[in-house]
């Protein structure tokens, strides 16, 4: 399905990335070097990110998208948040490249390879890019950058890298299966999916018995 609408998506993703650097950089606790610093790194890699989706899909397709910059530039700030108080500029920028060709290469395996059917492509914008993010701690973290935080790979601590990844196997693991109980519960009590008439109605007239425009039949013909 096409999107509702592209410049109605382009306005929320602004706010959205607008907003990102309130609770990265506020994160901090504290007005100064690392929350400018960490201010930099959300920009940086979301905007490396968008970029990167917007070649790949450019190359796949033919045509550049601005759908593609949305969810690279969304991928870029998932990913980027569990590391942007840790590392350098330099390393946001390497991280954010990283982010932006795992996450567009998870939307065409989970999609097209694995058939899930993940309508926000949040299992990759989200979750793989956040590992991406949360395995570049282990990386690229340094105490020059944040003295309370750790050092990486790159700084003569290799074993952040296993401990990060020890975090996300737990976190992966709690979130499967929680999610997957929470979902068994939600399916038995008012289910978790609308019939295929229903989704290509659309679940505002059929659910709500609302519509988006005034003149939505003449809307949906232009």
């Amino acid at each position: 399905m096409i999107p509702h609408s592209i410049p109605i998506a382009v306005l929320g993703s602004s706010l959205l990335w607008l907003g990102w650097f309130g609770f990265n950089a506020g994160s901090a606790l504290a007005s100064g070097s690392l929350a400018g610093n960490t201010i930099i790194n959300t920009h940086i890699a979301s905007s490396i990110s968008a970029l990167i989706w917007v070649g790949l899909s450019w190359m796949r397709t033919g045509k550049p998208s601005v759908i593609a910059a949305i969810n690279g530039a969304i991928a870029g700030l998932a990913g980027i948040t569990p590391a942007s108080g840790y590392i350098s500029v330099e390393h946001a920028f390497v991280l954010g490249i990283a982010i932006g060709i795992g996450s567009y290469l998870a939307v065409l395996f989970f999609k097209e390879h694995l058939k899930i059917d993940d309508a926000l492509d949040v299992s990759s914008v989200h979750g793989v890019a956040g590992i991406i993010g949360s395995l570049g701690i282990g990386i690229f973290a340094s105490t020059l950058v944040n003295p309370s935080g750790p050092n990486g790979l790159l700084f003569g601590h290799p074993q952040q890298l296993l401990i990060q990844a020890m975090g996300v196997g737990v976190a992966g693991v709690m979130g499967f299966f929680g999610t997957f109980a929470i979902m068994k519960v939600i399916d038995k009590l008012i289910g978790v999916r609308v019939s295929a008439k229903v989704e290509e109605a659309g679940l505002d007239i059929e659910e709500h018995a609302e519509r988006a425009y005034s003149d939505e039949d003449e809307f949906g013909k232009m």
